[in-house]
């Protein structure tokens, strides 16, 4: 052992050696950086590959001689319709939108079948006998009809039901193609085998398109998941490190102000001054810290990450799979990884609370002016906030230890979880000669204290960490009491004082300190609540492990209620609780009546329906309902606007220029392009436009550049296609310029293609002339441009859809929804205080409804939310005329909306301590004494007000109905609770009942409620600038009154004169 020390130091020489310096180690090659920044890995080159595969098929089969007489003409479309069915979707998704397009095809083609006898019979008894005229006006108005009514139908269920939006692209591109070609048509004959060449070149790009994808590196909704999965780990684990670094940059720096000086004031102010910019959509510009910004960063990654996942999740379940984890375990580690952001999330709010801090004593600028801040929070200056920096400093730095050791006890659990479930491969086992030696001297006694992520047990390890930092809270406060001067038992002796003394020295005191007892309360307790949820997802690997699910691989089949659930939840639509937002499709019956937000909606122009005649006409009046609906309304601008240049078809003059010049593609482009609102439409055309040039010019070189010989085209389509599919894959929001650039590439060199194999007379045989590419790439530029500008003047004609309007109308439904989704959580948290739950496991408990409900606003909340970001997105694309848009003030209260909601969610998950089905049997007595005594006291002073519900319910119809607020809102008061409890009972909030769980969730609650009120008032100054206030008061200045008597002094004056 005395050599050892010597051995250190020789290592560390070596360590600090020349030779091994980091600093010197060769740098990356500027092509491998390059590499690393395009994200071309291997899986993205393979997904490459196998996009760019169904198109190349399609076209180069096309060159057999059988499959070229049995396609004709129409051989170039199985090719594109091999590039719209997106082989690249993982297999579940891939499955649902193959079944829904061939449902949709088959429906189309008897649908067009249908249409096109009535239009040959119309022809028949309108065409005089011996007539052999090719034109037939009646014929061609029955073809028009149908076309309009098919194209107005289902882009209604486009609108309605998003997840047809594939197979309504390829409904309305067959029956586009069926009705335009479908006056041409003298004899059923012909129909027939007109319509059986085109149903069959659906179905043969379907299948090459599913060949593909289940053949040809074929890629499961479950690897997705498993993939998303993994990276979960990984980005849970980094959101930890950058926590711990967050946490640890609180030891030297002011929280308080972003950037210090030495001294800790003027630098900060200079920044703030400096940063500060007109127009800025925050209420203060308080620059962040990097560690800040970094966790913060983290956060959003992974809640970015955590709704991904939430998505393919569903896919995944439905699979029919071999493997092990089946789809009740992918549905019990998303549960999992729920717990585990929620408290994340509320670490990552400690930044907000100290700037609130900063804010309301004075120590920051602010513009929203504080009404509400009490006699001990102003009258600090800076001498305040030196010494209340000083003292968070010290806090930090004692608890430092406790935090890392019980993050390092995270972070191997979460590695623990990984290696058990098979998702992070198992480290591997040191072999060497000289660790077998090492080995042999270790005490087998002290290894067997030592366990290892990936070994049974560990879990038990993770919770005695757990519990033994928990157990430290205590030594922590009385750092704290000592650093404040004070000793347990005087700060316990410690209470509100009465009346006559608001504002003394006492009542200040007393309060900062409950204030930073609560916010220690608030970091441990989610610190503990995160290491507790992933202590259970660790239970959950290890339970895995021993009822032998990790052992081997099995069958796993979806099971036939998830299935029958997914085949309903299609086309329902849900009608509770809010304003008529599509999102979840679970409608249940209440047995327990607890409000009537848990029934559907009221109409308030008729009673519920009581007799059977009555229920039929309730019926009866969906009928008009779905026809003056916005989906209606869109369907019929759509169908206007194809029509606008299909009727180009139907008339006597111009039908042989529409077959010439192929304007069908114009009708297809504003089918598959055509957007509801006015600034989707805009991005739409400008991106379909460059797509199509794009293609244009890439055709160019694909043709020419091998001087139009078959095979060399061929491969050089292929190699554009492979290029393009990256583009695809890496920007999404680009998807359109790239899909109408592959599939105008297609058009294009697939009809050359098709005309070199079956010769010219055959393909002008139709009617269509014979163009080059040199002249057919321009023709099909001008063709996309005109179908992309009538489908946007159709989008502003006669009046605009924007998104400004319909980003304030999803606005004011997110805010109602927001009043509700409080409402249900202050319901929960009251119930569980009262012990008022019930069984959880029992689906008609209160306490079983309640979660019901409230994870159904949740979810609602969680589709509105990016909805708004989007619409706020797509508004920069609008013409503006007028004055300017507000994007700053919608940002605003977008920004509330979302931190108000994640302030809301940690009240609830917070108080799950209260809850006895939360703790365990032998604790739930002794757990009971404190919420017992604190439930007996919150009936008394009477919390249940519902304010903040009000106050957004009050908000939501503002900006609804864009009606002026009204004025001298009531805000709540979150602080008023604990002085009310502390005047009935003055130990009730004590600092000895710290080791009661139940005393950190109402820490927790306490400080969300406070920052939940401070965001209301942020968000009712937003609303208030943004519709006004009912305002008729009049203020008349002294300067104005001294004006008015000097002018009247002047006026007796002349008349005097």
């Amino acid at each position: 052992m005395a050599d050892e020390p010597v051995v250190r130091q020789a290592e560390s020489a070596s360590d600090n050696s020349p030779e091994v310096k980091k600093d010197e180690e060769p740098k990356e090659s500027k092509a491998k950086v390059l590499w690393g920044k395009l994200g071309l890995d291997a899986g993205t080159l393979i997904m490459m590959f196998k996009g760019s595969i169904p198109p190349i098929i399609g076209i180069a089969f096309f060159q057999s001689d059988a499959v070229a007489e049995t396609y004709g003409n129409l051989g170039y479309l199985v090719a594109i319709i091999s590039v719209l069915s997106i082989c690249i979707m993982p297999r579940a998704k891939y499955l649902q939108t193959l079944v829904l397009n061939v449902i949709g095809i088959c429906i189309g083609s008897a649908v067009s079948l249908l249409g096109l006898w009535s239009g040959t019979k119309a022809r028949l008894h309108t065409t005089p006998a011996g007539s052999t005229a090719a034109y037939n006006s009646s014929q061609s108005a029955v073809c028009a009809i149908w076309l309009f009514a098919n194209i107005w139908f289902v882009n209604v269920l486009r609108a309605k039901i998003p997840a047809l939006q594939f197979p309504v692209i390829m409904y309305s591109i067959f029956t586009n193609v069926s009705f335009t070609y479908g006056p041409l048509f003298p004899t059923m004959a012909i129909v027939e085998t007109f319509m059986r060449q085109l149903l069959t070149g659906f179905l043969t790009a379907f299948a090459i398109a599913t060949g593909v994808s289940l053949f040809i590196v074929p890629v499961s909704s479950r690897t997705v998941v498993f993939k998303e999965i993994t990276g979960y780990l990984a980005a849970v684990r980094s959101t930890l490190k950058a926590q711990t670094v967050y946490l640890q940059s609180l030891e030297k720096s002011n929280m308080f102000r972003a950037t210090t000086s030495t001294e800790g004031i003027p630098k900060a102010e200079e920044a703030t001054s400096q940063t500060k910019k007109p127009g800025d959509a925050d209420d203060h510009v308080v620059p962040s810290s990097p560690e800040s910004k970094a966790l913060k960063a983290a956060i959003a990654a992974l809640t970015g990450l955590h709704g991904k996942l939430h998505g393919d999740l569903a896919f995944g379940k439905r699979e029919f799979a071999w493997g092990k984890l089946g789809p009740d375990d992918l549905d019990a580690i998303s549960n999992h990884f729920r717990s585990i952001l929620l408290p994340l999330i509320g670490m990552s709010t400690i930044n907000d609370m100290f700037e609130r801090i900063a804010e309301r004593r004075g120590w920051i600028e602010s513009k929203t002016h504080f009404d509400d801040v009490e006699a001990w929070e102003q009258d600090a200056g800076i001498e305040s906030e030196l010494e209340e920096k000083r003292l968070w400093n010290e806090i930090m730095k004692q608890l430092h230890e406790p935090f890392a050791v019980a993050t390092e006890a995270m972070d191997e659990g979460l590695e623990h979880v990984g290696i058990l479930l098979e998702f992070i491969p198992r480290p591997k086992q040191k072999s060497s000669a000289k660790d077998t030696a090492a080995a042999e001297d270790v005490d087998v006694e002290a290894e067997g204290d030592s366990i290892k992520p990936g070994e049974m047990g560990f879990a038990d390890f993770i919770r005695k960490r757990m519990e033994a930092f928990y157990s430290k809270r205590a030594e922590t406060l009385r750092t704290w009491a000592k650093e404040k001067g004070l000793s347990a038992t005087v700060f316990d002796a410690a209470h509100s004082s009465g009346p006559h003394e608001v504002g003394s020295p006492d009542e200040t005191h007393h309060y900062r300190d409950q204030q930073q007892l609560y916010m220690i309360l608030y970091m441990e307790h989610l610190l503990y609540c995160t290491g507790l949820a992933i202590h259970n997802l660790a239970q959950f690997a290890e339970s895995k492990v021993k009822d032998g699910t990790m052992k081997k691989n099995r069958m796993i089949l979806p099971g036939q209620r998830r299935i029958r659930k997914w085949i309903t939840s299609l086309g329902s639509e849900d009608s509770t609780v809010s304003e008529g937002i599509p999102d979840s499709l679970e409608n249940g019956q209440s047995t327990v009546y607890m409000g009537s937000s848990f029934n559907g909606r009221r109409d308030p122009e008729h009673l519920p329906a009581t007799t059977a005649w009555q229920k039929f006409g309730n019926g009866m009046r969906t009928i008009p309902h779905f026809m003056g609906s916005v989906e209606s309304a869109f369907g019929f601008r759509v169908a206007c606007a194809t029509m606008t240049i299909g009727i180009v078809a139907y008339l006597r003059e111009t039908q042989e220029f529409f077959i010439q010049q192929r304007l069908v593609w114009a009708m297809i482009i504003i089918a598959i392009g055509m957007t509801i609102t006015a600034g989707q439409s805009m991005f739409g055309f400008f991106t379909r436009v460059a797509g199509t040039a794009l293609a244009m010019v890439f055709s160019f070189i694909i043709w020419y550049i091998v001087d139009g010989k078959i095979p060399g085209v061929i491969v050089m389509l292929w190699f554009f296609i492979f290029i393009e599919m990256y583009f695809f894959m890496k920007f999404p929001r680009l998807i359109a310029v790239w899909l109408i650039c592959i599939v105008t590439q297609v058009l294009i060199i697939g009809y050359e293609l098709q005309v070199l194999k079956i010769g010219v007379a055959v393909a002008t045989k139709s009617g269509q002339p014979y163009y080059p590419v040199y002249e057919l790439a321009p023709y099909r530029l001008a063709c996309v441009a005109g179908g992309s500008f009538v489908a946007f003047i159709w989008t502003v004609f006669p009046y605009p859809l924007s998104d400004r309007s319909w980003l304030r109308k999803d606005l004011g439904a997110t805010i109602y929804l927001l009043a509700n989704y409080y409402s249900v959580v202050h319901s929960t948290i009251v119930s569980r205080v009262q012990d008022a739950e019930g069984d959880m496991d029992d689906p008609h408990s209160p306490g079983k409804q309640l979660e019901r409900a409230r994870h159904k606003v949740f979810g609602k909340l969680m589709l509105l939310l990016p909805s708004l970001r989007q619409h706020a997105e797509w508004e920069k694309w609008e013409l503006s005329i007028g004055g300017k848009f507000p994007k700053e003030t919608y940002a605003a209260i977008i920004d509330r909306l979302e931190k108000i909601l994640q302030y809301t969610m940690l009240m609830s998950y917070a108080t799950q301590t209260w809850s006895k089905n939360e703790v365990p049997e032998d604790q739930v007595a002794s757990r009971r004494l404190w919420l017992e005594d604190l439930s007996r006291l919150l009936n008394t002073v009477d919390p249940t007000t519902h304010a903040m519900t009000s106050v957004l319910a009050l908000l939501s119809a503002s900006v609804t109905q864009g009606s002026a607020l009204p004025p001298f809102i009531q805000m709540p008061q979150p602080y008023q609770l604990s002085r009310r409890l502390e005047a009935l009972d003055k130990g009730i909030l004590d600092s000895r009942h710290v080791e009661e769980p139940g005393y950190s969730a109402w820490a927790v609650m306490q400080i969300t409620s406070s920052l939940v009120s401070d965001d209301l008032k942020r968000l009712v100054d937003h609303v208030r600038d943004l519709v006004g206030e009912v305002d008729f008061s009049f203020r008349v200045e002294n300067t104005s009154l001294d004006s008015i008597e000097k002018q009247r002094n002047h006026r007796r004056k002349g008349k005097a004169e």
